[in-house]
């Protein structure tokens, strides 16, 4: 089984307002059936940032397509009572409105909650999506998103195959 590394200067970035803010997240792999050392990327990006973004962001470091379900919920843990982030209570594609919400939404509740990123339910990836320290301001010099840590290899999108 091949798993490629990522390469980190591909992000898509912009430069962004010092009055936005950042949030420093880690993005970890928390599923089961990963082989070797655990997928981690530790990214900054902007708090105005909206879930569909964060979505192509988790796209662009995995290298996964976008032909699968995905979405995003929140919960206490892996385990724990879901709440699901619903596109205009419609199923996959047929509207986005959560998609809309921007990730301050959610680090701003105060909640023992943690927002995790599914794809492809039937190969059942799940990513937590941490947040790390407070908001810091935007480096003038800096384009962001952008990838501050990573660790083990990008995940094999179809594994099962």
């Amino acid at each position: 089984m091949q798993l490629s590394q990522h390469p980190m200067h591909q992000l898509e970035s912009r430069s962004v307002s010092s009055t936005h803010g950042l949030y420093t997240l880690s993005i970890d792999y928390v599923g089961a059936g990963y082989p070797g050392e655990k997928f981690q990327r530790v990214i900054e990006v902007p708090c105005d940032m909206p879930l569909a973004s964060l979505h192509g962001l988790v796209k662009q470091l995995t290298g996964f397509s976008d032909e699968k379900i995905h979405d995003f919920y929140v919960a206490s843990s892996i385990r724990g009572k879901k709440l699901w982030f619903k596109r205009n209570g419609q199923w996959h594609g047929e509207g986005e409105s959560a998609f809309t919400s921007s990730i301050d939404q959610i680090f701003l509740c105060k909640t023992k909650r943690k927002l995790y990123y599914s794809f492809e339910f039937g190969d059942n990836w799940i990513f937590e999506i941490g947040r790390k320290g407070d908001v810091v301001e935007a480096t003038a010099d800096c384009d962001y998103p952008r990838v501050v840590h990573s660790r083990g290899m990008r995940p094999l999108q179809n594994r099962l195959q």
